[in-house]
């Protein structure tokens, strides 16, 4: 189902919200996703974006959140200042992970775990990844991990941006025919999320900034 607005009508059990825009911060995230209809799943969270989509795929294998198929890669869709990743299978599939932009080359980090069946506190995407009273578990990937004095609310933390090598890269259009192979029947989770972001007006290749280091 292509169109300009969400793809939330084509997702069972997900119900089209009028008026949606789409986040641009970790704080809009959790707003978005309170005034969803709950139990949510992250398919159905995916699908209340609007418009054309920047996203770039990886074969990312060192990550919380792993992908360990070209079929399946790991998605990085940005919303300026905000980049969240998604993998449509694996250990990683219900989770939403973000990096939300410190100047050139440091991100705020933050996780959700869907599905989501009450009302998120502000604070519970940062505390969902604290590992110790001085570093999250991002800390085993990002380097120079600090507390994030924007948000005095919770033990939340930035770090080093990262961004895949360019042989992990996998193209938008080996990924558009995943959408169409997909079958429904009996890989319905991991359609439902390719068909998420894919069945809207546009989706448009993004690169990475070059002050992002390598992983």
């Amino acid at each position: 189902m292509a169109g300009s607005g969400s793809g939330a009508a084509g997702i069972a059990g997900c119900a089209p919200a009028a008026g949606a825009q789409n986040p641009r911060s970790i704080a809009e995230v959790v707003r978005m996703v309170n005034t969803l209809e709950k139990p949510l799943e992250l398919p159905c969270f995916l699908a209340h974006l609007t418009g054309p989509l920047q996203m770039t795929a990886a074969l990312s294998t060192v990550s919380a959140q792993p992908a360990f198929a070209r079929r399946s890669p790991r998605i990085f869709v940005f919303l300026d200042p905000l980049v969240f990743t998604v993998v449509p299978e694996g250990s990683g599939r219900y989770l939403l992970e973000f990096g939300e932009r410190r100047g050139d080359a440091r991100s705020l980090k933050a996780e959700i775990v869907f599905p989501v069946t009450g009302e998120l506190a502000p604070e519970a995407p940062f505390e969902h990844i604290v590992f110790s009273e001085q570093n999250s578990t991002c800390a085993f990937c990002h380097d120079a991990e600090t507390r994030a004095p924007d948000v005095p609310f919770a033990r939340a933390f930035e770090s080093l941006a990262l961004r895949p090598p360019d042989e992990a890269l996998v193209s938008l259009d080996e990924l558009r025919s995943e959408v169409q192979l997909c079958d429904a029947g009996s890989d319905p989770y991991r359609c439902a999320m390719l068909h998420a972001l894919f069945d809207r007006e546009d989706v448009v290749e993004r690169e990475f900034p070059e002050t992002y280091g390598a992983l």
